[in-house]
């Protein structure tokens, strides 16, 4: 059965007016190509919608019949188009974020609290992964965008800068680096270390700003969990690298905070998706909330001085 969404718009307006020429002017059509439509759309169903009179149209028992059916067509049809227009718009669908583990525990929790606040519809996923597996979900397509620091030489992904995760020292609130408001590289080569594992992201950035300053890091002890890095330290047996977004869930209580005095220590975050793919459409507002609260963190920047 061959029945267009104009021949309902049509029938649906003679109904309601009873006057083939009121409903051509609302269908901005002439009244013979209303008359034509309303004729197609009886031949297909074998039978007369209207019955029609000198100055008289009244709906046939038929008529009305189909006047239930084409008003819910046209009410599943709007709702329809309201849910995908939803979707286009972001409102609607699912999102998966894949981030690396200092942003999963610290910005995209709050990025997600105002994204779920302003689009409630939308089903949001995190998966908290290193760096190199948040990329490579993106490329898989099993992850819509992804928070990490920026990956050099790929041209295959669209990063967008959000803000510097700057890089410092950890010790206690007595140790001699705790009392300048930064640190350079020579001052804390003499102390004994604390470092991440080389499977952590924090491990390879610390790594990277030693290789950078030619200095080789020998550490005194490597963990796996952040929390025991900083047990270490509060016992004064090490001092410790953390990029700064991670001071936001530690408790640093008779700890300092001091970043490295080096224009090159920080490792630039970023919100990256695939250049030669679509994106769904919940990515564009979920990006522009990330690009809000990276204002906000540049603008008042962690207080790193909690001795």
């Amino acid at each position: 059965m061959n029945i267009s969404l104009r021949q309902i718009e049509v029938f649906l307006a003679v109904a309601d007016t009873l006057s083939f020429s009121k409903a051509a002017r609302q269908c901005h059509l002439s009244q013979p190509a209303l008359s034509a439509n309303v004729k197609r759309l009886e031949a297909v169903l074998e039978a007369r919608l209207f019955d029609r009179h000198t100055r008289k149209v009244s709906l046939t028992a038929v008529g009305r019949e189909f006047l239930q059916v084409a008003k819910t067509l046209t009410e599943n049809m709007n709702a329809s188009l309201e849910r995908v227009q939803d979707f286009v718009a972001g409102k609607r669908g699912r999102l998966v974020v894949a981030a690396a583990p200092s942003m999963a525990a610290s910005f995209v929790p709050e990025v997600i609290a105002a994204f779920s606040k302003l689009h409630p519809n939308v089903d949001v996923r995190l998966h908290d992964e290193l760096s190199d597996v948040c990329i490579q979900m993106l490329r898989s397509g099993s992850a819509d965008v992804a928070i990490a620091p920026q990956t050099p030489n790929t041209q295959d992904l669209q990063q967008v800068a959000l803000f510097r995760d700057h890089l410092g020292v950890i010790c206690r609130s007595d140790h001699p680096l705790a009392l300048p408001s930064a640190v350079g590289w020579r001052a804390i080569q003499p102390f004994a270390h604390v470092v991440m594992n080389k499977d952590s992201g924090v491990r390879q950035f610390v790594d990277a700003q030693y290789a950078r300053h030619g200095v080789r890091l020998r550490p005194a002890f490597e963990v796996t969990h952040v929390g025991t890095m900083l047990g270490l330290i509060a016992a004064n047996l090490a001092i410790g690298e953390l990029p700064e977004s991670l001071l936001q869930n530690i408790d640093m209580t008779g700890l300092a905070f001091r970043r490295i005095s080096s224009a090159a220590a920080y490792r630039t975050i970023c919100a990256v998706t695939l250049r030669a793919s679509s994106p769904t459409p919940a990515v564009a507002p979920f990006m522009t909330i990330c690009k809000q609260f990276a204002a906000l963190r540049v603008a008042a920047p962690l207080v790193h001085l909690p001795t």
